[in-house]
């Protein structure tokens, strides 16, 4: 894996680490600067029961952060670095 490749899962790692840790801070009503920053509800989540809005992300964050620290580990994307790679934009 070339340095570039590994620089972009490192980032994927650490902001979605930040993003697991604001959402479960944000899901258990902790609130302070880090846990507000750049944070807004969503329009889509209207139309839901509000739990199900609380912990939408929560299981693909978790996968993101296993999974990146598997190809990080491996040195080589793989199939698994591509699934991270298209899940990250949605």
């Amino acid at each position: 894996m070339n340095k570039i490749l590994k620089l972009i899962f490192i980032a994927i790692f650490l902001f979605s680490t930040y993003h697991l840790i604001r959402d479960l801070l944000t899901n258990f009503g902790i609130h302070n600067y880090i846990v507000d920053f750049a944070h807004r509800s969503h329009l889509w989540c209207e139309q839901f029961d509000p739990w199900v809005c609380q912990w939408i992300t929560v299981p693909s964050e978790i996968f993101i952060i296993i999974a990146s620290l598997i190809v990080l580990k491996r040195s080589k994307v793989g199939i698994l670095g591509i699934f991270i790679l298209i899940q990250v934009p949605f």
